[in-house]
């Protein structure tokens, strides 16, 4: 048979724990893995000791056509070839995938022998996530089964999906400590808790720099603590776990400090015997993908968990939730910051720090975390599996005891657009925890949006900062108004095709009305408002003034405002100038405001003449002008003519509004006249 699935652990290991299975019922099997040359399967599997053959493969990069969707095609058709050589020179009868890019060439090789008749091969794909990956969900269809880790994936298979849980290698065993520590390359005095942080096999960037930021913290607490730290084999360009982890050791740790680390901490990139190290665990610091979850679960260990955000179905989010919610676990979220004028994903470490103290300093609680740590296993996932495989029966796989503890989270998107309709609704009762209906979800909501902020596609950053303004997420403010100011020049290709800074026009326009359902204003705010007036791309200026619309009573009598708007009147956009007419209206304070928008009354867009109109509604509500016969005469020489297709203009419509409110205010006609302010007239006609 053939084993392939790569790129983390969490996709090799349960391909090694299924060959652990089938060596045990037949010991004549012949295995090959297939991997990708340089990933985890490198190290994992020829420490397993099974042979390994390598294929081209590269991970999907979305259906956005681009020069590195090219490349994902022409890898994955090499990959293709290959596979097919090596399932001729194989032959094997079953293909066991694991998940991962590195799967997609051998499945594909494999389906398109066995529609041109070829190859008998059955194809068994195990999905370990409670949302399958882009690639799996489509490969899924066209497999013989898949084997799926959480009941709630059967709704994406239908057909050939079956409930098995996730296998572990029967090495993941608990041992005696003493046992446990005779087989690591440390030892631990007795009375010390041991706290087992990493990342999964790859190692994680941010819970490397966080234990390493958090370990001044935990230098006073020497005596009682010892930190096994698993750095992670990564070594791309993008990071290189060890190297990483090692600069920071080298700034952030004193000389007089290193010297005390060695009593307490121990640091490897990679634990081939992890079941030893998580016998002497009484906290895991980790990630929450399924495999590190399950063999926490077996073991029964306490967890900290920092899930991964914005992953396909948020599906580390989901397991830690579930976690969580059982007593099994604490979470911590990365948040995003803004350092030496970079947007990144961070923990800081005295936090960190604080949550391990807290939980190693309650030793009750630790106690039925481990306990109730167990329920999180479906017990006997191999022989489920191999149930399957051989398709005897001696399991009945069905959808288990808890299909759903609990609601799903939503998408990005589905979120954007729930809490948009809310605050369209009604922008004064707005409340993002009433709408969501869980304060907990908004909160990690929250920081999702953040951690879109640190993304590379501006499309991503653009939809995490509307999302910071309608979770109300007010203390990433200062990011958005570092993006609001970034003046960083585009790449060549989108100056090419038209584009001006990396924090596109888009973004920046989307930042001011994130400011706005923010509802906040501030000297910092108001300031970066100002210069975002001065913005080249014309809808930015606009909601500038959308802005100080909405902020008017906290912008009057500010003389930078008035000149702001007055430039607005003049701006070379129409677009620009309705926006700065019905601006002026709300924080002019006196007749030079009225003025400005009296010379508009010829303007040659009519939209531009009907904001005017508006502007000049507004100044008599507020009592900054006072009718009077001279200026009604003004208001009846606006030219009302208008390229409005509807059986009303509704220039003319502001018009008659606008003199109604003046003529009340006059007195005339009091009994005939509703007694409305121009607004309520305005919104009455609409």
């Amino acid at each position: 048979m053939i084993l392939t699935g790569g790129g983390t652990g969490g996709h090799v290991n349960p391909a090694l724990a299924i060959a652990e299975g089938i060596k045990n019922r037949e010991q004549e099997t012949q295995f090959l893995y297939v991997g990708v040359r340089g990933k985890a399967e490198t190290v994992i599997v020829g420490k397993a000791g099974y042979p390994l053959r390598y294929v081209s493969s590269e991970g999907f990069p979305g259906l956005r056509p681009s020069l590195r969707t090219l490349r994902f095609v022409v890898r994955l058709g090499f990959g293709v070839l290959q596979s097919i050589w090596i399932l001729f020179r194989f032959a094997p009868q079953w293909i066991v995938a694991t998940g991962g890019y590195v799967s997609a060439p051998i499945i594909v090789a494999t389906i398109i022998l066995k529609t041109l008749r070829i190859a008998p091969t059955r194809i068994f794909l195990h999905e370990q996530n409670s949302v399958p990956g882009q690639l799996n969900a489509v490969l899924g269809k066209w497999v013989d089964k898949v084997l799926l880790t959480f009941p709630q994936t059967l709704s994406f298979f239908p057909r050939n999906g079956v409930v098995v849980g996730y296998p572990i290698r029967t090495s993941i065993v608990p041992r005696p400590r003493e046992i446990a520590l005779k087989n690591l390359p440390f030892t631990v005095s007795n009375g010390r808790q041991v706290v087992f942080a990493f990342g999964g096999s790859q190692g994680a960037r941010t819970i490397n720099r966080a234990l390493v930021d958090a370990l001044p913290h935990l230098i006073p607490h020497r005596d009682r603590l010892f930190i096994v730290h698993g750095m992670g084999l990564a070594s791309s360009e993008g990071y290189n776990a060890v190297a990483d982890t090692e600069g920071r050791l080298q700034r952030m740790i004193t000389p007089e400090q290193r010297n005390l680390l060695d009593e307490f901490y121990y640091r490897q990139d990679y634990f081939h015997n992890i079941a030893d190290v998580y016998s002497i665990s009484d906290l895991v610091v980790c990630r929450s993908g399924a495999g590190s979850l399950n063999e926490i679960s077996r073991l029964g260990i306490p967890a900290l968990l920092i899930p991964k955000a914005n992953l396909p179905g948020d599906h580390q989010v989901m397991n830690a939730r579930a976690m969580k919610c059982g007593g099994a676990a604490e979470l911590l979220f990365e948040d995003t910051i803004l350092e030496n004028g970079v947007v990144l994903e961070k923990l800081e470490g005295r936090l960190l720090a604080d949550r391990i103290l807290r939980l190693l300093g309650d030793r009750e609680r630790l106690h039925r975390m481990a306990q109730r740590s167990t329920q999180f296993l479906r017990k006997q996932a191999v022989e489920r599996i191999l149930s399957e495989l051989y398709e005897d029966h001696s399991f009945d796989n069905g959808i288990g005891y808890h299909a759903e503890p609990f609601k799903p989270l939503l998408s990005n998107n589905r979120l954007l657009q729930l809490l948009s309709r809310a605050y369209q609704r009604s922008p004064e009762q707005y409340d993002p925890v009433v709408v969501v209906g869980d304060a907990a979800d908004v909160v990690y909501y929250r920081h999702r949006a953040a951690g879109l902020l640190s993304h590379k596609m501006w499309q991503d950053r653009n939809l995490g900062v509307k999302l910071i303004g309608y979770t109300r997420y007010h203390e990433k403010i200062p990011t958005l108004l570092h993006m609001l100011s970034d003046r960083t020049p585009a790449g060549r290709i989108q100056r090419f095709f038209g584009g001006d800074f990396a924090e596109v026009g888009f973004i920046r326009r989307n930042i001011v009305a994130a400011l706005q359902v923010l509802n906040q204003i501030d000297p910092d705010i108001e300031a970066s408002l100002l210069k975002a007036f001065e913005d080249p791309y014309f809808e930015v200026r606009a909601q500038v003034c959308r802005a100080v619309v909405h902020f008017g009573p906290l912008l009057v009598k500010r003389d930078q405002w008035f000149e702001a708007m007055k430039n607005g009147i003049n701006d070379r956009c129409f677009e620009v100038v309705v926006e700065a007419a019905k601006a002026m209206g709300e924080i002019g304070d006196d007749a030079r405001a009225a003025g400005e928008l009296l010379n508009l009354k010829e303007h040659h867009f009519w939209q531009v003449r009907d904001a005017a109109l508006k502007g000049l509604g507004r100044l008599v509500d507020r009592d900054i002008i006072i009718p009077s016969p001279s200026l009604l005469s003004h208001i009846n020489s606006f030219i009302l003519t208008a390229t409005d297709f509807r059986p009303h203009f509704s220039i003319k419509e502001t018009y008659r509004c606008l003199q109604n409110s003046c003529n009340q205010k006059l007195g005339a006609g009091r009994e005939e006249l509703d007694p409305r302010s121009f607004s309520e007239h305005l919104a009455r006609k609409r």
